[in-house]
């Protein structure tokens, strides 16, 4: 394991997530890898072991059962672990992406506390593994309560990090940053000049899905 991206979802991961591939470090495990290698049940797993006190808490050998031949994480479900991950993977770089704690709030709500809320409203909510590992996090991350507790998750959560950070290497990036500390801080060549850095986003369409029927909602009144 090369770089642990331990900031919080809507901070700019997935674009890390990206620019870390461009760097030559890869593959990069990101949410969008659960769905694709069904790991939904080892996630929850790690979870119940960390918050629940059902099994033992998870250690490098627990780890490796989902992040074996992975160079890099970024993003949930990996960064509720910022502790474990640190412990389990001494090696790794860390890196704390961030952006204003308005800007992440706002973003949250439009994205992955509105999906999980539709989701929960659902036909399938009690079914879909996703729906699971979901319900999961929001619970214990936030109190199910984004609106009261999110912000505070937020800090307390930055503030750990930084803690865990302090005695190896270790950088805090946010996204207008751009190519120059990143290559700086990984020792690596930058891109040719002039490659945009990667600006990515699988919430795109979902936004635009619920603007639609917010347009829609609103012409039927």
């Amino acid at each position: 394991m090369k770089v642990l991206v331990l900031g919080l979802p809507r901070t700019g991961t997935q674009s890390l997530a990206d620019a870390l591939i461009q760097l030559g470090i890869s593959p990069i495990y990101h949410m969008r890898e659960v769905g694709k290698n069904q790991h939904q049940a080892l996630w929850i797993e790690a979870i119940d072991a960390k918050f629940e006190g059902i099994g033992a808490p998870w250690k490098r050998e627990d780890f490796e059962r989902i992040l074996s031949g992975f160079q890099g994480v970024a993003d949930y479900p990996a960064s509720i672990f910022p502790a474990e991950l640190a412990a389990a993977y001494p090696e790794a770089a860390v890196i704390l992406s961030i952006r204003s704690e308005d800007k992440w709030y706002d973003s949250m709500l439009a994205t992955l506390v509105h999906a999980h809320r539709r989701r929960e409203k659902s036909d399938d909510a009690s079914s879909s593994p996703m729906a699971t590992l979901s319900r999961k996090y929001h619970h214990h991350c936030w109190g199910d309560d984004f609106e009261v507790t999110g912000r505070a998750f937020f800090r307390e959560h930055n503030a750990l990090v930084r803690e865990l950070g302090r005695d190896r290497k270790f950088l805090e990036w946010q996204p207008q940053d751009g190519w120059g500390p990143l290559c700086e801080f990984l020792g690596v060549e930058a891109p040719v000049e002039g490659t945009p850095f990667p600006r990515s986003d699988d919430w795109v369409e979902y936004k635009k899905m619920v603007e639609r029927e917010r347009l829609a909602t609103a012409g039927q009144e």
